[in-house]
């Protein structure tokens, strides 16, 4: 009966959302880091060639 118990407590439906929401963040955050990534590596392979303007590229380690 004790599994049962522990099941029944309301806060355990709460820390699980929070757990999902952590994670779901977690992943939009690495997917924006590579999407940023993306862009920039493009911007610098189209940017014309001019080296004293480029800034530092930078990149997510993979």
């Amino acid at each position: 009966m004790a599994s049962n118990k522990k099941s029944e407590m309301p806060f355990d439906t709460l820390t699980n959302e929070s757990a999902r929401q952590r994670w779901e963040l977690f992943h939009r955050a690495i997917a924006h880091a590579k999407e940023s990534n993306n862009d920039s590596l493009l911007e610098a392979d189209t940017r014309d060639g001019d080296v004293e303007s480029a800034g530092p590229i930078l990149s997510v380690v993979r």
